[in-house]
């Protein structure tokens, strides 16, 4: 006889479908089947039946749970503990969007947003582009203005330098540790003159996004 599935059971976001890790039963962090304990996301002040009821859990094993461990419970608010409220907001934002969670519990928990720091990124292009385009109308062809320049010039007081100079890897920091810049940039290394420098960086303004998601899953 076919099971019949409930709607809960099928959508993101339910009390047996976890956000970040659907059915799957096995740690979060380490991808072990043992010494599992269920961790609500979003926990404390009855925050526990809300996080239950919408999927807002994942398998952790003990030793990145509990506090008594030195797990994630001993460090609220940071870390992992951070790290799995993030994440879970995207995950659950990209279904039912930014209202519906904040519905839920009246929280934003990622300070800097995609679409922010993709409009920031295209600033600081369109910049780099205008810069050597003026050099190569003045006959500046050898006087390249790169991205490096560019954060040499800028005063920490007006753009606080991003990680690896690149505000897309700023955004996915907030999930995780980012360990190098894998976004769409000029290939400085080959770029010998002020028109090829325009052309990249005018390029680069028109294809921001992500190539790859540059993330990996803090332990702690």
């Amino acid at each position: 006889m076919q099971k019949v599935i409930k709607d809960d059971e099928k959508r993101i976001g339910s009390h047996s479908v976890s956000v970040l890790q659907g059915k799957r039963k096995v740690c979060y962090v380490s991808g072990q089947k043992t010494d599992l304990q269920k961790h609500h996301i979003f926990h404390g002040e009855g925050r526990r039946e809300v996080s239950d009821r919408n999927g807002f859990w994942v398998y952790l094993q003990a030793k990145y749970h509990s506090a008594a461990l030195g797990g994630l419970h001993a460090h609220p608010n940071s870390g992992l503990d951070l790290q799995l409220k993030r994440l879970c907001q995207r995950e659950y934002e990209k279904v039912y969007g930014t209202e519906a969670f904040f519905e839920i519990f009246h929280e934003d928990f990622i300070p800097f947003k995609e679409e922010e720091a993709k409009d920031m990124q295209r600033t600081m292009w369109s910049v780099i582009s205008i810069t050597n385009s003026i050099r190569r109308i003045n006959g500046e062809r050898d006087e390249v203005y790169t991205q490096e320049d560019f954060w040499r010039e800028i005063h920490p007081d007006d753009i606080k330098r991003p990680l690896h100079d690149c505000f897309l890897c700023e955004y996915e920091s907030q999930f995780g540790e980012v360990e190098k810049c894998i976004h769409t940039k000029p290939d400085w290394k080959k770029i010998k003159t002020t028109e090829e420098a325009e052309k990249a960086a005018f390029y680069t303004w028109g294809n921001i996004g992500i190539e790859k998601r540059g993330f990996e899953v803090w332990e702690k």
